[in-house]
């Protein structure tokens, strides 16, 4: 009876940990990514967050940050995932734009989860849409969709991990 009773709790207890690793990815979004691309927090207090967060520089990556860097890729402490935190220009349409991402991933986690994070945290706003040929993209409805634009999506390139962002456009 023991033993039966021991096997139940080890099998309801077992997801939790997982379903915890799973629900990182958005947590991540939510206090890091989204308030960086919105530019509610800069590049450098979006690392603080980070840290505070228990991320820190990859091991073996030894060379200073510098004053202007435009990019920095961290680390979870117990080495599941990876934060890249970005910004720069890229040429959209003929029109050049300023970027902000902010990505989390992990080699644990699939796209599909990924996806359902974003989609948890979008929820039923109306703010966000999703096109129904883009089924990995929200976009944040702005009055000023051509001054900027905010999305969270779920990309993955060949061969490497599957990344869940928070973008920010500024035109």
């Amino acid at each position: 009876m023991v033993s039966v009773l021991a096997a139940v709790l080890a099998v309801t207890a077992a997801p939790a940990p997982v379903r915890a690793q799973e629900n990182f990815a958005g947590f991540v979004v939510a206090r890091v990514c989204l308030p960086y691309a919105s530019r509610a927090k800069s590049f450098e207090a979006a690392i603080r967050a980070a840290r505070d967060m228990e991320f820190r520089r990859p091991v073996g990556d030894r060379a200073p940050l510098e004053d202007w860097a435009s990019e920095v890729e961290m680390v979870s402490r117990d080495g599941r995932w990876r934060l890249r935190i970005e910004e720069g220009t890229v040429e959209e349409d003929g029109v050049e734009a300023y970027f902000l991402t902010c990505g989390v991933s992990s080699n644990l986690v699939g796209h599909r989860t990924l996806a359902q994070q974003a989609r948890r945290m979008v929820g039923t706003s109306p703010l966000w849409t999703q096109g129904p040929d883009t089924p990995w993209r929200w976009d944040r409805r702005t009055t000023r969709s051509h001054e900027y634009s905010l999305r969270i999506d779920v990309t993955q390139a060949p061969g490497e991990r599957p990344v869940l962002a928070a973008r920010g456009h500024y035109f």
